[in-house]
């Protein structure tokens, strides 16, 4: 008796399912594939579709040659009287031989390459991409028609030379790709524990080294067919083996130009073009389906994905008010959205500064650039507004939006190098938030209001001709500042702008920003990790965990009687200098991940007063009794103590 083992079928959640079902959604990768598999039948079933025999020239006549299409031969014939219609089914199988094998040889020279260069280092990696470099600046194509004008021309030696002097882009993109992986945990764990090289690169780094060589090897494909169709152009090719770019050669040098015999040269060059085409749209519809943060190119950046009405400000005359705000980060189909913002919500009168405080990961800089719905393309305003002075701003247009940005709404970016372009002076860098935003300033008082913003943050006017580098770092930040100030705004969104600087610069930023709040009546919006900064310098305080606020209120009440868990752990681990030195406390854990977050409370799985309501019911925000009627906290402990 034999038992029959049935194929297992393709589960609905495995991995190659969720990649069709993600692939053949992305219009440019499904255009691609239909178009290559094409061509790909056509060469495959090569005898079935071509009329006639391309080698044969048994019974031509003289009225066959260079023949204008018919019904007999639809793509006419050539200058033999063959049907070129058939040459061109034949030539696509060589084209595509060169193309794929070509392509095989590049991938796995620079795959290898890339893979040694970047996981070893040091030496190794030294040798292999300086001699990855100077094959870089070696023009490939001149150099393949030297080796092969010197070699017998058969297809082999083609496929190989061509081979061997396309891998250099991908050892490069290779060996940066090994660099990021290697770093990772995952990684320094497997050599933790006693795992060699090989085994590290074949089970580890390997598996994500792989999506991105597929993707450029579709493209050296089309890359390495446009090299063959030139080397049979010139003359070089295999006179045996019939290709597109043979046709060409035979069409130009026999006469089909002053013939008049345009199809003998148009169907092998559309052949030419349609697989180049295809394998470019495959490749980069790859790349969007195999990184998902390409994806997200279709979505406008920050806008709702709900259509609503304007929401209706306070009685009170706020300089911004952000009402039940929720920003999600939106992934593939199948896969729950990061909620980086879940129903927030804040009051900023005019000269006023809110501090927003809370671990990484938290949800701060989302929220921040949720305000000017500077997101990236994958979050999303899924609920809620954002009121400045009258106005939704979740609801207007981009060019409406653009005419409130830096006039009614600033932003000062963290890390202010990265955020100057280093090629450019400081003064020209503010001189174009004045052009862009106030077209209609006097261009020859620019130079004047630039000197005047750089002194109102403390630089002299003369560094305005300066460069970024020539700036020290508290320099770049006040730079930043004053680009902020350029068209007089009414509110600031500062992201920790006091990061990396020392405590003496740090003290003085903060001075400034606190002397420019004053002296213009700016609210601001000040971004921080560090609760003494919060004490010291702002009216308000905001403090998130996991996307939700924990507390709100006037820093007074929240340093004095914090109500939330969450809060009173962060002050707990804040050293206080006027009491007897102890040790320092932290919260055990981690942050929740924003796309997998915890049933109930999400601060419940390091909380130390959970109890068992936390773990399964979200708490609402609720108002502190008895304190400010602003003061508000979300924690199941304040319903029951009230």
């Amino acid at each position: 008796m034999t038992a029959t083992i049935e194929p297992k079928p393709v589960a609905a959640g495995s991995p190659l399912w969720t990649f069709w079902r993600v692939f053949r959604k992305n219009r440019m990768a499904t255009v691609g594939l239909v178009m290559l598999a094409a061509i790909l039948l056509l060469a495959i079933f090569a005898p079935a579709f071509a009329p006639y025999d391309p080698n044969s020239s048994e019974g031509v006549e003289s009225a066959d040659v260079y023949q204008r299409p018919d019904a007999t031969h639809w793509f006419g014939t050539d200058d033999a009287g063959k049907d070129i219609f058939s040459e061109f089914v034949y030539g696509t199988r060589v084209s595509l031989v060169v193309g794929f094998f070509a392509s095989f040889i590049s991938i796995v020279i620079g795959g290898l390459i890339g893979l040694t260069a970047g996981f070893y280092g040091g030496r190794t990696e030294t040798l292999l991409m300086r001699f990855t470099d100077m094959m870089l600046v070696i023009p490939d194509l001149p150099l393949i028609v030297v080796i092969v004008a010197l070699t017998k021309p058969s297809l082999w030696n083609i496929i190989f030379v061509i081979g061997i002097f396309g891998w250099t882009t991908t050892a490069r993109i290779v060996r940066s790709q090994t660099l990021a992986v290697k770093s990772r945990k995952f990684v320094l764990r497997a050599r933790g524990l006693g795992a060699g090289n090989a085994y590290i690169i074949r089970r580890h780094i390997l598996p994500l080294v792989m999506p991105i060589m597929v993707v450029n090897a579709v493209l050296v494909v089309s890359s390495a067919i446009l090299n063959e169709s030139t080397l049979s152009f010139l003359g070089l090719g295999d006179p045996s083996a019939i290709s597109w770019g043979q046709m060409l050669n035979y069409a130009f040098s026999r006469g089909a130009m002053s013939s008049g015999a345009w199809w003998a040269l148009t169907v092998p060059g559309l052949g030419i073009v349609w697989v180049v085409l295809a394998l470019t749209l495959l490749g980069q519809g790859l790349e969007q389906v195999l990184n998902p943060r390409l994806e997200t190119h279709h979505l406008t950046p920050g806008r709702p994905i709900v259509p609503k009405e304007a929401a209706k400000p306070s009685k009170r005359e706020a300089a911004l008010e952000v009402q039940n705000l929720s920003i999600h980060y939106l992934k593939e189909e199948g896969r729950p959205p990061a909620r980086a913002v879940e129903n927030v919500s804040f009051t900023l009168l005019p000269g006023e500064l809110m501090g927003l405080v809370g671990e990484s990961g938290c949800g701060k800089t989302t929220l921040m650039l949720g305000l000017l719905r500077l997101l990236p393309a994958a979050g999303q305003i899924v609920n809620g507004s954002v009121l400045f002075q009258g106005q939704d701003l979740t609801t207007l247009g981009e060019d409406k939006l653009n005419e409130l940005r830096w006039k009614g709404i600033s932003i000062v970016f963290q890390g202010a190098m990265n955020a100057l372009n280093p090629v450019r002076t400081v003064g020209d860098q503010i001189a174009e938030a004045i052009r862009r935003h106030e077209p209609d300033f006097p261009r020859e008082k620019l130079p004047a209001r630039v000197s005047e913003l750089l002194e109102l943050v403390g630089i002299a006017p003369a560094r305005k001709d300066n460069f970024p580098h020539q700036y020290s770092g508290g320099m770049r930040q006040r730079a930043m500042i004053a680009m902020a100030l350029a068209c007089n705004p009414k509110v600031i969104v500062a992201d920790e702008p006091t990061t990396a600087l020392d405590v003496m610069i740090q003290a003085q930023i903060l001075e400034l920003l606190h002397s420019l709040k004053s002296r213009l009546g700016l609210a601001v919006v000040f971004v921080t990790h560090d609760l003494g900064v919060v004490a010291e310098l702002c009216d308000k305080a905001l403090v998130m965990y996991g996307g939700v606020t924990a507390e709100y209120g006037d820093v007074d009440t929240i340093y004095n009687a914090p109500r939330h868990p969450y809060t009173q752990e962060l002050l707990k681990a804040f050293p206080d200098l006027s009491k007897p030195q102890k040790k320092l406390s932290s919260i055990p854990g981690y942050p929740p991940r924003l796309d997998a977050l915890p049933t109930g409370c999400r601060f419940a799985p390091r909380c130390p007063v959970a109890f068992e309501r936390c773990h399964t019911e979200a708490p609402a925000l609720r108002v502190i009794a008895g304190g400010a009627a602003d003061h508000v906290a979300s924690c199941h402990r304040i319903e029951a103590e009230q």
